[in-house]
């Protein structure tokens, strides 16, 4: 079984390590689920419950758990953000429950806001992977 990652809340060292090293060593499509509460923690469930399915759809997909996203936010900051995308409000980004993130140049390829999730959740998780997948290029020019 494919067990999610859950960075650190308390230790920051130990968060900002395993975030970057799952951005430059795992050739995977990350959807990193931001918070701690009910809602984030059941998109976790649901995410992973998907990823262990039989749907080759979710192969190659890992979820990852930000309890605490002022730990890893610098980073998230540098990431290219997919040109589809409205301005990432860095300031608000607690109000945000999904972020995908692409396997190969570590591109965001689309948010879901919390308020939003809960109507069509695997809607915007397979979504949000297609987007990641989708805008996997170089968005430096």
């Amino acid at each position: 079984m494919i067990e999610p990652i859950i960075l650190s809340k308390t230790d920051s060292t130990l968060a900002n390590t395993i975030f970057n090293n799952l951005l430059a060593n795992e050739p995977v499509t990350l959807i990193l689920v931001i918070g701690d509460n009910t809602q984030s923690n059941g998109a976790v469930l649901k995410i992973t419950s998907s990823i262990n399915s039989d749907d080759h759809f979710y192969n190659g997909i890992r979820v990852v758990q930000a309890p605490n996203t002022s730990f890893i936010i610098d980073t998230l900051k540098r990431l290219h953000v997919s040109p589809r995308l409205d301005d990432i409000d860095w300031d608000s980004i607690d109000s945000y429950i999904l972020l995908s993130i692409s396997n190969d140049h570590n591109n965001i390829g689309n948010v879901v806001l919390a308020s939003k999730y809960d109507n069509r959740s695997t809607y915007y998780i397979e979504k949000s992977i297609m987007l990641a997948m989708a805008y996997d290029q170089n968005l430096n020019s």
